[in-house]
């Protein structure tokens, strides 16, 4: 019995021990160093497919053919000189002059020269010939307003006129314009003769 017991001691010395073996062989291989991989979160990333994504619905202008198109610009610019002469405040470019009845056709190639008409006032800065020897010169004057102006439009055309004076000095003005062309002829009669201008009219874009 007595050696029974003494084997049986020695038997539960011997697996404590194991155990405590194998509790350091799992700390030593936990010590080791680990590197833990962590992943990383990324934006969503918008794809857009510009081959067979839908294009934008056209337009009503788009419908239309190269031949109304060009009709629909006509239109609206006839328009815009319709709605310019109506404000009875715009301005005169000339580019080309020439003296009435019979005179030299000259081209104007400053761009200083001008008339601007306004119910409240009107300037005029315009080059002019004068006498037998057709001398070029300049009108140059602002008057308090004009009188007499009268507007009518006929069919494609408008018909202007009115009159100023400067220093007892009276001037008729006589413009046609045409909404088509652009195409405007300002005719100045004064007691020095008379002048007859082409050029267009438009918003006033020069300094006073």
């Amino acid at each position: 019995m007595r050696r029974l017991l003494l084997l049986l001691a020695t038997v539960v010395v011997t697996s404590a021990t194991a155990q405590n073996a194998t509790l350091q062989l799992t700390a030593r291989r936990d010590s080791v160093p680990v590197t833990t991989v962590v992943p990383v979160q990324q934006a969503a990333v918008t794809a857009t497919d510009t081959l067979t994504a839908p294009t934008p619905a056209p337009t009503a202008e788009q419908y239309l053919s190269h031949r109304e198109r060009r009709a629909e610009r006509a239109r609206q610019y006839a328009f815009s000189i319709d709605s310019l002469v109506a404000t009875r405040s715009f301005a005169f470019y000339p580019t080309a002059m020439q003296a009435v009845p019979d005179g030299e056709i000259r081209l104007v190639y400053a761009d200083y020269f001008y008339a601007y008409i306004s119910p409240a006032d009107l300037e005029v800065h315009l080059p002019m010939e004068r006498g037998t020897m057709h001398q070029v010169s300049i009108i140059n004057f602002d008057a308090d307003g004009v009188e007499n102006y009268v507007s009518a439009k006929f069919q494609t055309q408008w018909n202007i006129s009115f009159s100023a004076d400067d220093r007892g000095k009276k001037y008729d003005f006589a413009l046609v314009i045409s909404t088509v062309t652009g195409q405007t002829e300002l005719t100045v009669e004064s007691t020095d003769g008379a002048m007859r201008y082409i050029g267009s009219v438009g918003q006033r874009i020069r300094e006073r």
